[in-house]
């Protein structure tokens, strides 16, 4: 996926390797250059000199998950606009939390590779072109 020239760059972090695998695959299948971290403080450092379009974070990670982090990230006005998407059980509680945490949006962890990897890329695209309802109706 190609947006203003350059490929649109996800920064994938979750623990869970075989997970990642998958869906770094699924998203690469989409057109995004993917980076995965297995641990949240050594993404956040990656942000500082390669900035992606967006961040896609596990919930569950041990040291801080995507709860902790998009406080860090919106909390520094560069970084305020980069979205932060969580990924999490697929629970009421989990998706009320990621939204009150400053998520962006929130991705159940049980979808299949391939629709994770779509609702990314509708997240990027509706956020690269802006939402429009009209659109939706055509």
């Amino acid at each position: 996926m190609i947006i203003g020239g350059r490929p649109v760059k996800i920064l994938l972090i979750d623990s869970n390797v075989y997970f990642s695998k998958r869906v770094g695959e699924a998203l690469k299948r989409e057109g995004f250059e993917v980076v995965s971290a297995s641990q949240a403080a050594f993404a956040l450092t990656t942000i500082e000199y390669d900035m992606p379009a967006a961040v896609l974070c596990a919930t569950n990670l041990r040291e801080m998950g995507a709860l902790e982090i998009a406080g860090i990230i919106h909390a520094d006005p560069k970084n305020a606009a980069l979205p932060v998407i969580a990924i999490g059980d697929g629970s009421q509680r989990a998706l009320m939390e990621s939204f009150q945490a400053g998520c962006d949006d929130y991705i159940d962890r049980h979808g299949t590779p391939a629709a994770i990897a779509a609702h990314v890329k509708q997240i990027i695209v509706s956020k690269a072109q802006g939402f429009l309802p009209t659109q939706m109706l055509e």
